[in-house]
């Protein structure tokens, strides 16, 4: 099927049928922005490894049915990709989430550090989560993704750390000032063939990661990396540091 057909994620289990129905603005989308027809093809994901090629069978703004016609079941990534990623100012973080997802990052923690500016409470944590979540679906919807990603947070720099080095896995965090760079990291320390469960990579927000923090991630197990000779911003660092892993192991380029 063409990579331009409409892409949905379904909650798990729907494909699991021989028909489906398609509600709320996903409905709303396809009848009114797409103007599909009974007859179109769509690709629905269950955001847990199927992906399904569907016909439409019926199109109202309120409920569209479609008949799954195959479904291709793809393993989950390996090794799992992690950036932790410092809590930023503004919309910052926003950015980040979007463009890491749309990469193939499995998993998105934000943590507050102690150079964060913001400072948010319950309230305001809440709220970012559940914008955090929709970019992050909406990214996933644009790249096509079989797998959902995981996002967690804003979680305290403590428990960032815990929850990096809960599993097996190589850990990387990001320091200007370190005498090593990620790439020659990765090459020297995963073996040719196979590799790691995960890799997970930390990122401080503006102003970077303190002495202490650096040592509590570095405790978890992280190697303290370099990026390169440039001063990267927060919402950069992430970026180019999820491209090089990504890179590193075929998932990108």
């Amino acid at each position: 099927m063409s990579g331009h057909a409409p892409f949905f994620f379904a909650e798990p289990g729907a494909l699991d049928a021989a028909e489906l129905t398609i509600e709320g603005e996903d409905a709303r989308h396809l009848a009114v922005v797409r103007r599909a027809s009974p007859g179109d093809l769509v690709r629905i994901s269950d955001g847990r490894g199927t992906i399904a090629d569907a016909r439409l069978t019926s199109v109202t703004p309120a409920a569209v049915g479609a008949e799954v016609l195959t479904r291709t079941v793809t393993p989950a990534p390996s090794p799992r990709i992690e950036v932790h990623q410092g809590l930023a100012k503004g919309d910052k973080v926003d950015g980040v989430i979007r463009h890491l997802v749309e990469m193939g990052v499995d998993r998105i923690v934000v943590f507050e550090a102690g150079r964060s500016v913001a400072r948010w409470d319950g309230a305001r944590q809440a709220a970012a989560g559940r914008r955090w979540a929709t970019i992050a679906r909406e990214a996933a919807k644009q790249s096509h993704r079989a797998w959902l990603p995981v996002l967690d947070g804003p979680v305290p720099e403590a428990d960032a750390a815990a929850s990096a080095s809960a599993g097996p896995g190589l850990g990387l965090v990001a320091h200007p000032a370190a005498g090593c760079r990620l790439r020659d990291v990765l090459e020297d320390r995963v073996p040719t063939p196979g590799g790691p469960e995960s890799v997970w990579v930390v990122v401080g927000p503006e102003g970077g990661l303190s002495e202490d923090e650096v040592a509590t991630f570095a405790a978890a197990g992280a190697v303290p990396v370099s990026l390169g000779p440039q001063i990267l911003r927060t919402e950069t660092a992430s970026v180019v540091a999820a491209a090089l892993v990504l890179h590193h192991f075929g998932r990108l380029g």
